[in-house]
């Protein structure tokens, strides 16, 4: 039974490696997409995707570029915010805006997603009850049973 190798084909590697990751992040730096980038070179998207990944530097690069790219949204969606000079602009530049932000989200979450925050809370969303035991008043065997437990809940 043959071994089916991962990555791209041979003949794509060489055409992105033609190319060099310096323009790949350089072109995902002006904004351009992976999908668009993998039709100028002529390879699949996921093949570019795993060329990427296939190597760490390639894939640092890869997303500080897609993290570059984010700032460039960004600046679009104010750019085009403050070029409109009427109501029916300011209508039209304000979905312009929407949608470059959440460009600028999906690239790079960390900077320009929403803010995550979780809370543990109790019974109806309030407080989490604590209980302490008075271990000094625990037979041998109760403190096996408890040392039992505990090491299951570690597992």
């Amino acid at each position: 039974m043959n071994k089916k190798k991962s990555g791209p084909p041979p003949i794509a590697q060489n055409k992105m490696a033609e190319m060099g990751i310096d323009a790949i992040c350089d072109k995902l730096c002006e904004g351009e997409t992976l999908t668009a980038i993998a039709k100028e070179i002529g390879v699949a998207v996921s093949g570019l995707v795993n060329w990427i990944e296939k190597d760490q530097e390639r894939a640092v690069r890869a997303r500080e570029a897609r993290t570059m790219s984010a700032r460039l949204w960004d600046e679009k969606a104010e750019a085009v915010l403050t070029k409109s000079k009427d109501q029916f602009e300011l209508a039209k530049a304000r979905e312009l805006a929407s949608h470059y932000r959440w460009r600028a989200k999906a690239v790079a979450p960390r900077d320009y997603g929403d803010k995550v925050q979780q809370e543990h809370v109790g019974p109806d969303g309030g407080p989490i009850a604590l209980a302490s035991v008075n271990l000094r008043g625990l037979t041998d065997e109760e403190l096996q049973n408890m040392q039992k437990l505990l090491s299951k809940a570690v597992d």
